[in-house]
């Protein structure tokens, strides 16, 4: 039973951090880019996209690594070791955040940079508004084709080269920790 109400409330913190994140995102970008020129629009595009990749190949390198190693390099006291352990024993939750909450915001928000993209070359080049659907069409099915052949090409990295990425990923968390002093990896409870 207490399982059930910690995945409830789970469930409930994810649907509600991704819509405020998403609403954040989503109105500030459209806002944000207006000002900027279109290459830079794209170049952020690109970054966009990028992020969305790499955590979509951490999402699937903590389902796929063996925990083993890490617990071996943990308790040689490697740098990031205990992060890394942290990240396999939380899988799920990891996968969750990386691969839907994520690549989901970024999915959007690639999309409506897009659109973006779109209204501001015809705002610059009135005569392309007479191809503003075929325009349209082609801005959203490069920007899909880039994101998904990107995650299929991420996706077999994570599988192949799970622990590598798992242990990268542990380095920069344990990096990030001791920069800001925030414990990103800390179990409030013993054991999982």
């Amino acid at each position: 039973m207490v399982r059930k109400k910690q995945s409830v409330r789970y469930i409930i913190t994810v649907f509600i951090a991704t819509f405020f994140i998403a609403s954040l995102l989503g109105s500030g970008t459209e806002a944000f880019l207006r000002f900027f020129s279109v290459s830079l629009t794209w170049i952020l595009l690109m970054v966009v996209i990028t992020v969305g990749i790499l955590f979509d190949i951490i999402g699937i390198a903590v389902t796929a690594a063996d925990e083993a190693p890490h617990h071996a390099r943990a308790a040689k006291k490697v740098f990031g070791a205990k992060q890394s352990v942290y990240l396999i024993k939380h899988a799920d939750k990891v996968a969750n955040f990386a691969n839907d909450i994520v690549g989901d915001i970024t999915g959007t928000l690639s999309g409506a940079m897009g659109a973006t993209i779109i209204l501001s070359l015809i705002a610059k080049f009135s005569v392309l508004s007479t191809w503003k659907v075929l325009l349209n069409v082609l801005i959203l099915a490069l920007i899909a084709s880039l994101t998904v052949t990107g995650k299929a090409w991420g996706k077999t990295i994570a599988i192949n080269e799970a622990n590598r990425i798992v242990d990268m990923t542990g380095r920069v968390i344990a990096s990030v920790e001791k920069v800001t002093g925030l414990s990103m990896t800390k179990n409030k409870r013993g054991g999982k």
